[in-house]
């Protein structure tokens, strides 16, 4: 007769690994004793019960204009003139602060109010969100990330939520089988359907990247995981994607690590593909025509004319084996969705103007020519040219007018106006979170208005020392906003 087995025994690998959890925990609780922190998890349930406590909602209209953040989500109002912010995140060099507040921007006279609801989600950054008509107006919330003060803690969401427009009121949707927890993921609406894709999660010791794809029935409130045919992208974050009807999206780009050994390398992707729904069936297809590799761009969709815009975003030049510049934009481009061709947007104010410059054209010789000639050389004497002005016309560009070069902006178009918010802005290896407003009218593609002015940048309250460990400490900066 076999020898009984103790189903209670643990496996000395198990137990290993829960001693290496126990000794970093209290190591962790250690370093945030040391630095005034609290663990994260216990500051996010505390923030959710605070939130909970509060009985109705209340409103007031701000007299300055909102703080300067990158991360957030801006969506355009599904029933009124009006852009919804919420959250976002603010960094100074030194502490990073997390915002969890819902703002409404009226962008006919330029108002901005502040709407503080019962039950509001934690603060968080770099999550999605998405604006449907139904039941009199809806805003959906998914994951997202919160950063310790310190960013020495991060925690990731994997939580929805649904703002009702009408009621003022915050509904935490539970749901089974929904995506894992993760930020500078992608979320498109798709008839009655949320679909996200991608993102990453750092837990502080293992970076994961997803190229999972999950929708959201609004209607049975139930989560399903895709299996599509066909090579669809690879894990990334902070790419784009666009929704193609309500059956299609199309995903551009983003930004991905790849363990290779013992070191690990970071890619800007520049591929292209299309998912189509026929029936119950999804399918990945890959598409030509990518534009530049960039991540962290902000994009938005003209629901009338079926186009999509993209804007900014940057991508990692390596100067030196050691030495990465991020290189910043501020094209914005529009990709037509039914034949998915780019095209860059010109405005009339920056097309090319005719300008008149004076130019000398030499013509041929009035004086004779006398030529000698001996055994050995021949030389020509006289024979001076005359120099005649002439005016000749080309083609000057004219400079380039709205936001500044930027990564992980928020972008939306609302009845036929394209608005950028924020972002951040890297300049002399420091990150600037940027709080400035810029409309553009899709119609005329006259200029850039200027809605909100960034009189100059914010104070930058980091190391400026450039020895080992900051450089590596910078680099890291970089690209943890390219993930997001």
């Amino acid at each position: 007769m076999g020898k009984k087995k103790n189903k209670n025994k643990i496996s000395g690998a198990v137990k290993t690994a829960a001693k290496t959890e126990k000794k970093l925990a209290s190591k962790l609780k250690k370093e945030l004793a040391d630095l005034g922190e609290e663990d994260i998890s216990k500051v996010i349930a505390e923030i959710e019960r605070e939130e909970a406590k509060r009985a109705a909602a209340s409103e007031k209209t701000l007299t300055a204009p909102p703080s300067p953040r990158a991360y957030a989500s801006l969506t355009p109002h599904p029933t009124n003139n009006e852009l919804i912010m919420f959250g976002g995140e603010y960094h100074n060099g030194q502490q990073t602060e997390v915002y969890n507040d819902l703002l409404f921007f009226n962008p006919v006279n330029n108002s901005c109010r502040q709407v503080k609801a019962p039950g509001a989600p934690p603060p968080r950054s770099a999550h999605q969100a998405v604006a449907t008509p139904a039941n009199k107006g809806e805003l959906w919330v998914f994951g997202g990330e919160f950063t310790s003060p310190t960013e020495t803690q991060f925690y990731h969401y994997k939580d929805l939520w649904c703002f009702l427009l009408s009621e003022k009121k915050w509904e935490k949707v539970v749901s089974p089988n929904g995506p894992s927890p993760r930020s500078g993921h992608r979320m498109v609406l798709l008839g009655r359907k949320l679909c996200i894709f991608g993102g990453y999660s750092d837990d502080g010791r293992e970076c994961r990247y997803f190229d999972d794809i999950y929708t959201f029935c609004l209607d049975t409130r139930q989560w399903a995981k895709l299996a599509p045919n066909g090579r669809g992208p690879c894990p990334r974050s902070a790419c784009v994607m666009l929704p193609v009807g309500n059956d299609g999206l199309i995903v551009y780009g983003g930004f991905s690590r790849v363990r290779e050994g013992r070191t690990e390398r970071t890619y800007t992707h520049t591929d292209m593909f299309k998912l189509s729904c026929k029936g119950s069936s999804w399918s990945w297809r890959s598409l030509s025509g990518g534009t530049s590799a960039r991540a962290g761009q902000a994009a938005a969709v003209n629901m009338h004319t079926n186009r999509g815009y993209v804007f900014g975003g940057v991508c990692d030049v390596e100067e030196t084996e050691e030495d990465i510049r991020g290189d910043m934009s501020d094209e914005l481009q529009v990709i037509d969705l039914e034949t998915c061709r780019w095209h860059a947007v010109i405005l009339k104010t920056e097309q090319a103007i005719p300008v008149p410059v004076q130019e000398k054209i030499e013509e041929s010789p009035e004086e004779a020519v006398t030529v000698v000639t001996d055994e050995v050389f021949t030389m020509k004497l006289g024979g001076a040219t005359n120099q005649v002005e002439s005016t000749v016309t080309v083609a000057a560009p004219k400079p380039k007018s709205g936001p500044s070069p930027r990564m992980s902006a928020m972008m939306v178009v609302q009845r036929s106006t394209l608005f950028v918010y924020g972002g951040v802005l890297e300049k002399d290896e420091k990150q600037f979170y940027l709080g400035d407003m810029y409309s553009l009218d899709l119609h005329k593609l006259n200029e850039w208005k200027t809605i909100i002015e960034q009189p100059k940048l914010p104070d930058w309250l980091g190391s400026d020392s450039e020895d080992e460990s900051g450089s590596e400490s910078e680099t890291e900066d970089s690209e943890d906003s390219e993930e997001e």
